[in-house]
């Protein structure tokens, strides 16, 4: 963990989290920064146009030639002065948990306009003000990599104060919830969608009701863009120590023809690992899922094809170098279509005749995603491959 700059105004206390095998420093004090020239206001450190990040400071702006400073002059030490970014980022050393950022931007004389990201995930929308109107912003990051970078865009970007409050840790509940991170194969849809299902949709009943499932997957989703659109950010800011999350992506990632989804088998790797990462952080327990075999038969050796080998093998060499327990649901699915042969595994998947649906009036043929029934079938391989595991979690799986 880089050190933080010693001017800061800082408490730390070293706390243990359950399920981590060391303690991590906590940052139990807000960080208030004052940006621009002018007075700096009480409490906060300043940071003007010509402050670098350098790792002895702890803080500054990655690119100063992106960034200028103003001083309007008033009695407002905050909203009096500002410094201007025109594309460049704000970092901050900092501990991996789970913040508050407040933002305020504005100027007394200029228009603001003005784009936020936090470690890639978009916090503050576009926004423009006119003079003397200021954005008061205020959103929730869960911090992984020990460094928080804020990217700053628009026309006039003005930056005014930036206030870091740590949130107070989370305690472990008396049984685990169960978060689900992955694609369309695993969603839940809508009843409008009948009978299109995931298999995230179908688990619950494969285990003992004092487990919660929160299935946070959705369609069209890699490991990528799962993380930058903020959902997996969303899921580690509600995660409680001894929860789980599971994990099962690379339908998407394999996607080489649509650049915004695809992710190479090797960053696949990294994707995953900053997926462990912030859940071991936290106190959760990561399980990866290899992904769910497609119908994909091959008729010269009358058996079903392994989908996306490049991607089974990079979750399979992760979950081995971080010691990370995993479900070869690739496996367990193509063995179990195997026993159906090709015509059996028709009512697994998304095969429907015209005008027996509302959602598929003109019927579908869809060897990707699952009906119902095929859902509940691949969810019972879920279930069934947690029980071998042998970790906590598989007490909680249902005899059958």
């Amino acid at each position: 963990m880089i050190g933080l700059c010693a001017g800061f105004s800082l408490l730390f206390a070293t706390i243990l989290i359950p399920g981590q095998a060391l303690a991590e420093k906590q940052l139990a004090a807000p960080l208030r920064f004052d940006f621009g020239p002018g007075d700096v206001a009480d409490g906060y450190t300043q940071v003007t146009a010509k402050d670098a990040y350098t790792p002895e400071r702890g803080y500054g702006f990655i690119d100063l030639s992106k960034v200028t400073e103003e001083n309007r002059g008033g009695s407002d030490a905050i909203r009096s002065d500002f410094v201007r970014v025109q594309g460049s980022s704000f970092v901050v050393n900092l501990p991996p948990a789970d913040y508050t950022l407040s933002l305020i931007a504005g100027d007394t004389a200029g228009n603001t306009d003005i784009t936020v990201k936090a470690e890639s995930i978009v916090k503050v929308e576009p926004t423009t003000k006119t003079a003397g109107q200021f954005v008061e912003a205020a959103f929730e990051l869960a911090l992984i990599d020990g460094q928080l970078e804020l990217y700053f865009s628009g026309n006039e970007a003005k930056i005014n104060a930036l206030v870091i409050t740590p949130k107070e840790a989370r305690t472990a509940g008396e049984h685990p919830s169960i978060y689900l991170a992955g694609d369309s194969t695993v969603q839940t849809y809508k009843a409008s969608m009948k009978p299109q299902a995931g298999w995230g949709q179908m688990i619950a009943p494969f285990f003992t009701d004092e487990t919660i499932f929160v299935n946070r997957s959705i369609g069209g989703r890699s490991t990528r863009t799962f993380l930058v659109q903020g959902r997996l950010d969303d899921i580690l800011r509600n995660i409680r120590p001894g929860d789980y999350l599971f994990i099962q992506f690379g339908h998407n990632d394999a996607a080489i023809n649509n650049q915004e989804r695809y992710v190479s088998p090797a960053d696949y790797k990294v994707y995953l690992k900053t997926y462990i990462q912030g859940a071991t952080q936290r106190g959760a327990i990561p399980v990866l899922i290899t992904p769910v075999g497609r119908r994909d038969y091959d008729a010269a050796s009358a058996s079903f094809r392994i989908s996306f080998p490049e991607y089974v093998q990079a979750m399979k060499e992760t979950a081995s170098e971080t010691k990370v327990a995993l479900v070869d649901l690739s496996r367990l699915s193509v063995d179990y279509y195997d026993t159906l042969g090709l015509e059996g595994t028709l009512p697994l998947f998304l095969h429907l005749e015209p005008g027996v649906y509302p959602a598929f009036p003109d019927g579908v043929k869809d060897d990707t995603h699952f009906q119902e029934y095929g859902a509940e079938q691949i969810a019972r391989l879920v279930a069934q491959g947690v029980r071998d595991l042998n970790i906590p979690l598989s007490s909680y799986v249902k005899a059958e």
